[in-house]
């Protein structure tokens, strides 16, 4: 089996199996606040992370976190705190944005039998940024061939890939080309089966249909959970899954089903989840 940065994915969960406050921030910032240079209230993300369950004093660290990994820069006003998201911080949910937007497009028998190759000139030796360079890496469609040596299957530009090699310092010494499988000598499907494990993104999928596609919402604050928690998961499920196309997928995939569920449900919830978050973040300051 390929190595992966499926156990670094995993860490962002919290111990009984459920997102961390901050993994549901980041998707707070993403899906509510955006590239935007308008100011958020602390009062109004830890409003929205207490929709999703979270209590209050871990959405306070979560916040508090999230800036000191310099994803936002705050500003004092009297006694309370707004934020803006840096630059960095609106770079790396762009590049999740773009992501997410190539994920929900139905897989195509149209593939030129390109792949996207990057290797690392030079091993990393901090583990903690070998972690977050194979979950960025991961996120991104890529699946590890070997020590130092990913794969994804595709020529297309790829933003978020930047982004990763950025944030883990790491914008020398890579190597990115294109290639393709020799004939007679492997296949594209042999390629495939050496860098990915598709059975858990199958499972992943599966239990993601079961958990939303019969959810409804009572409320507008629970149409804003919903919403938010379904796109959170979608995003975490696209750790495991590459994105291939379908010539490179086995019989009864999941993703179409997968797919069809996060499209219609993120549609239907969007007026009263909106609904919710304005008024959140137009309530009267309390950070």
């Amino acid at each position: 089996m390929a190595v992966s940065g499926r156990a670094a994915t995993a860490t962002r969960r919290r111990a009984d199996g459920g997102p961390s406050a901050r993994a549901l921030l980041i998707s707070v910032l993403g899906q509510w606040v955006g590239a935007s240079t308008t100011p958020v209230w602390t009062g109004t993300l830890v409003g929205a992370l207490e929709a999703l369950g979270v209590e209050e004093r871990a959405a306070r660290q979560a916040v508090n976190r999230t800036a000191a990994d310099g994803w936002l820069e705050g500003e004092s006003v009297g006694r309370y705190t707004r934020w803006r998201l840096t630059t960095r911080g609106r770079r790396m949910l762009g590049s999740a944005t773009l992501r997410v937007a190539r994920s929900i497009v139905e897989e195509t028998d149209d593939w030129d039998g390109t792949f996207s190759m990057l290797v690392l000139v030079e091993p990393v030796a901090d583990r903690a940024t070998r972690d977050r360079l194979a979950t960025g890496l991961d996120f991104e469609g890529f699946g590890a061939l070997a020590p130092n040596l990913w794969v994804a299957v595709g020529s297309a530009e790829r933003p978020g890939v930047d982004a990763v090699l950025e944030s883990c310092g790491l914008t020398d010494g890579v190597l990115r080309f294109e290639s393709r499988a020799v004939a007679g000598v492997e296949s594209a499907a042999e390629v495939v089966a050496l860098a990915w494990d598709l059975e858990p993104a199958a499972e992943a999928q599966r239990s993601f249909i079961a958990e939303f596609a019969g959810a409804a919402p009572a409320d507008e604050r629970e149409a804003f959970a919903l919403r938010t928690r379904m796109a959170h998961e979608w995003r975490e499920l696209l750790s495991l899954d590459p994105s291939l196309p379908a010539p490179l997928l086995p019989p009864d995939w999941p993703g179409p089903q997968a797919r069809s569920v996060f499209q219609r449900r993120y549609a239907e919830w969007a007026g009263p989840a909106t609904t919710f978050y304005t008024a959140l973040s137009e309530d009267p300051v309390v950070s």
